[in-house]
C-alpha cells in the first residue's frame, strides 16, 4: 500500500522519525491580558481593535 493511500501513515512516519522541529515566532503582538467577554459582539470588538493596533504598527513578523 503506497504512504497516500493510508489513513494512518502520518502516525508511522512520526513514530519513525520521532523530532520535533521548532515552530517559528509572531514578532509584534502587543500583550494582552486575559479577560472576559459578555458576548460574542464585545469579543469581536476587542478582537478588531487588537487587529487595527497590529496593522498601525507594521504587522507581524517571523521568526526562527
Amino acid at each position: 500500500m503506497k504512504t497516500v493511500d493510508d489513513y494512518s501513515a502520518k502516525l508511522t512516519l512520526w513514530a519513525r522519525e520521532p523530532r520535533v522541529v521548532p515552530l517559528p515566532k509572531a514578532v509584534g503582538i502587543p500583550r494582552f491580558a486575559p479577560r472576559r467577554f459578555n458576548s460574542y459582539t464585545e469579543f469581536n470588538a476587542w478582537k478588531r481593535e487588537l487587529l487595527d493596533r497590529i496593522a498601525a504598527a507594521g504587522g507581524v513578523r517571523w521568526t526562527k
